[in-house]
Parts: C-alpha cells; sequence; structure tokens
C-alpha cells in the first residue's frame, strides 16, 4: 500500500511539473509572440506623382498624408485624422518616420493666422525650402533653404525620396542625388524631364525627351530608346510608359520592355488629357475634358475599354491601392475635397473622417 501511494504521488507531482512547464512556455510564446511590423515605404511617393510638380498625398501602411491648404494625416479607414502642420506641403514623400517635403517660406508672423487660401499666398517668401517632419507631426527640420535667385541649385522643386537618399531637381531641372541630411550632394543630370526608378537604375528623359537609362550613383548612362518627344507616364511591372502627342492634344500611348528594349502600341488616339495620366498594373487613369467638363477616367490597357469615374476632378495622385484626386466643395468652390477610388474599380468614395 505504501508504496503504490507512492507511485501516486510521484505520478502527481510530475503532472503538476509538466502543467508548471507548458503553463510557463504558454507565457513566453505569447510574451514573444511576433508583432505586426509596420509597413516603411521604398519609394516616398510614385514618380508620376512627383513628375507632374502635383504630389499632394502620399500612403505608407494604414496612413493616407495628404495636402489640402496644410498638412494632414487620416488612417485608410477615415479614423484619426490629425493636422501635422500649416505649410502648404509640395511633393510629398513619405518613408519610415520621416516626412519629406517642399514649401515656401513662410513669413513667420503672419504664419499662425486663419486665413483664406488666397490671403495665405501673401503671407510666404518667394523661396522654396526642403522640409522634413515626423509623421507625429514633430521634430519640423529645414533641410535645404534656396534663395530668391533663379540659378539657386538650392530651390528644390521636385522631390523624389528612395530608402535614405534625396533625389531632387531644381528650376533649372538638374537633378542631384543626397543623404537626408542634406549632406554629400551631388549632381547627376545637367538637364532631365522625367525620372522612373526601376531596381538599380533611373530611367529618365532628356530635353529632347529620348529615353536613357543610369545607375542611381549616375555612372553608366544609356540610350534605350532612339525615339522622340517622349513623355513618360508610369511604370508597371517590366515596362515603362509613355505618350506621343499626336493632334489637338489627343496623344498615343505605348510601352516599351525594360529587359528586351521592344516597344509596343497600348492606346491610340486618347482624348486631350491633362497631366498626369497614371500607369497602374492593367489600368490607365486620365483627366480628360468631356463636353466641357473635367472628367476622371480609365482605361483597360488589355481590351481598350474606358470607364468614366468622376464627373468632375482635379489632380491626380496613386498610392498604395488606391487613386486619388481633388475636387471643389460644392458648397464652397474656395475649398477642396479628397477622393480616391481603388484601382481597377469603380466605387469613387470621399476621404471624410470616421464619426467619433
Amino acid at each position: 500500500m505504501v508504496q503504490h501511494k507512492g507511485k501516486w504521488m510521484i505520478t502527481i507531482a510530475m503532472a503538476v511539473c509538466l502543467i508548471v512547464v507548458l503553463g510557463f512556455g504558454n507565457q513566453q510564446t505569447m510574451a514573444t509572440a511576433p508583432t505586426k511590423k509596420p509597413v516603411i515605404n521604398v519609394f516616398g511617393s510614385d514618380p508620376v506623382n512627383i513628375n507632374s510638380y502635383r504630389s499632394f498625398v502620399a500612403v505608407q501602411g494604414e496612413w493616407i498624408f495628404y495636402n489640402n491648404d496644410g498638412l494632414y494625416k487620416i488612417k485608410q479607414d477615415g479614423s484619426s485624422l490629425q493636422k501635422l502642420s500649416s505649410d502648404w506641403a509640395h511633393n510629398l514623400n513619405v518613408v519610415g518616420d520621416w516626412i519629406y517635403y517642399t514649401r515656401n517660406k513662410p513669413v513667420k508672423e503672419f504664419y499662425q493666422l486663419e486665413m483664406s487660401p488666397y490671403e495665405i499666398g501673401y503671407t510666404y517668401e518667394d523661396v522654396m525650402e526642403l522640409m522634413k517632419i515626423k509623421t507625429d507631426g514633430s521634430s519640423k527640420t529645414v533641410i535645404k533653404s534656396s534663395s530668391p535667385a533663379e540659378d539657386d541649385p538650392d530651390n528644390v522643386l521636385r522631390l523624389y525620396v528612395v530608402g535614405d537618399i534625396i533625389y531632387y531637381a531644381d528650376n533649372k531641372s538638374h537633378l542631384y542625388r543626397m543623404d537626408t541630411n542634406g549632406k554629400n550632394q551631388k549632381k547627376l543630370l545637367d538637364r532631365f524631364e522625367e525620372v522612373y526608378f526601376y531596381q538599380d537604375w533611373i530611367f529618365y528623359t532628356t530635353e529632347n525627351r529620348q529615353l536613357y537609362k543610369m545607375k542611381r550613383n549616375g555612372t553608366q548612362k544609356k540610350l534605350v530608346s532612339k525615339d522622340k518627344e517622349l513623355t513618360l507616364v508610369g511604370l508597371s511591372g517590366d515596362f515603362i510608359y509613355y505618350t506621343k502627342w499626336v493632334d489637338h492634344g489627343v496623344v498615343d500611348v505605348y510601352k516599351i520592355g525594360l529587359q528586351d528594349g521592344k516597344t509596343a502600341l497600348v492606346k491610340k488616339g486618347l482624348p486631350p488629357a491633362e497631366n498626369p495620366i497614371i500607369i497602374a498594373g492593367k489600368n490607365l487613369y486620365y483627366i480628360s475634358e468631356i463636353n466641357g467638363e473635367e472628367m476622371v477616367g480609365r482605361m483597360n490597357m488589355t481590351d481598350g475599354k474606358t470607364t468614366p469615374l468622376s464627373p468632375l476632378g482635379l489632380q491626380l495622385n496613386i498610392g498604395g491601392d488606391f487613386i486619388f484626386f481633388y475636387d471643389y466643395q460644392t458648397s464652397d468652390h474656395d475649398k477642396k475635397e479628397l477622393f480616391k477610388v481603388k484601382i481597377g474599380e469603380n466605387k469613387v468614395e470621399k476621404v471624410t473622417p470616421k464619426a467619433k
């Protein structure tokens, strides 16, 4: 009997130890469970947004960052709207914890006043500044400030942030690269029109709009196409898309393989369109004047079918899985509202803060 009882005690002790071990292991597993990693952009914004001088939106993860007479962020579900700065932020790029943008230097004594958009324009100097600010609105920093001189190389007009490198164009269309702290600046091109980043290469058009490529450090410049008068409008997969002006503003759309250099016609006779034309997957987005009104439209590049999406629209941008555009408020044409439509779909939604 004593031996039998001892066996039971040993069995119970082992069970208790097993429960403790399993319980501790479970706690350890819960404590060390991997957390969802935040999405960090490699490209601060799609180059088509920057090439058109109208980069007003950038998307990173669940956040939309946008300019509407001030710099704002809002979650894609409409929650957590926050004003980050009163700056009129242009050339928006978001990478990691930082937002990069350009602004006209404000006159400080008027800067914080509440004014209409037309009045605010008179409170800024004719001086461009390259800025960065944390995505929570802190640590606003001037990276580079120019002078009113027209040929000042610090006059940043177009801004492309790729990883930890800033590429920018001055008002003479010179292309530079530098670190995100403004150091180690280097001129890459004396003149260009548009650029796109693909793997280790930069594809760009020259003054006569021929297509070239070079390494991101500015070496190994090569002619890609002997064709002239090209306007780059997008990069999708292993193709870069461009338009050629035909007549009365009508353009033909082509694509060229980045691996084999072969050219193919995508769409002939696209109606007169305002820049930018945006390529997203198998779709082409554009703003075209139809019956005297600006219309946002989409074309399926596989079958050529066009679909009107919005009866009005101003300035197209691409961000994440969406095409964004502005339109004026129905009640107040001094103010704009931001809209989005998912790529390949038809439902247009206003970017509206969720009711608390």
